[in-house]
């Protein structure tokens, strides 16, 4: 058990949904906040997490085509088990270009944040 005590620090960005306001993530952190603060390798320090801002991390995978495909999921907690995330409907996007450096991107990114 680690006595550290500061959250963690990132970048904030904002959540997207559809126009009707659709909450597709099973209760996930984007049902409940409006923003998220992305933390990890390649992002500056410069916001702290909080409950109105809960930390995700962006994940970078391989596709099929050898092609690198990026999206976000929230931060478990020291000693948890991490679950299983899929997408469920909304995005995260900064015009902070500290964003698009870390996601190797431009453009809103899928935040999987939906668990069954």
């Amino acid at each position: 058990m680690s006595n550290d005590t500061t959250a963690p620090k990132g970048i904030t960005t904002l959540i997207y949904r559809d126009a009707l306001g659709t909450d597709f993530s099973n209760r996930g952190i984007s049902a409940h906040v409006m923003e998220v603060t992305v933390i990890g390798e390649g992002i500056d320090p410069v916001f702290e997490a909080t409950e109105k801002r809960p930390a995700v991390r962006l994940v970078k995978k391989k596709s099929f085509h050898d092609e690198t495909v990026v999206h976000a999921e929230p931060v478990t907690p020291a000693g948890e088990p991490k679950p299983w995330y899929m997408f469920g409907g909304t995005f995260i996007y900064s015009s902070d270009s500290r964003f698009r450096r870390a996601a190797g991107q431009h453009g809103a990114i899928a935040l999987h944040d939906r668990r069954e």
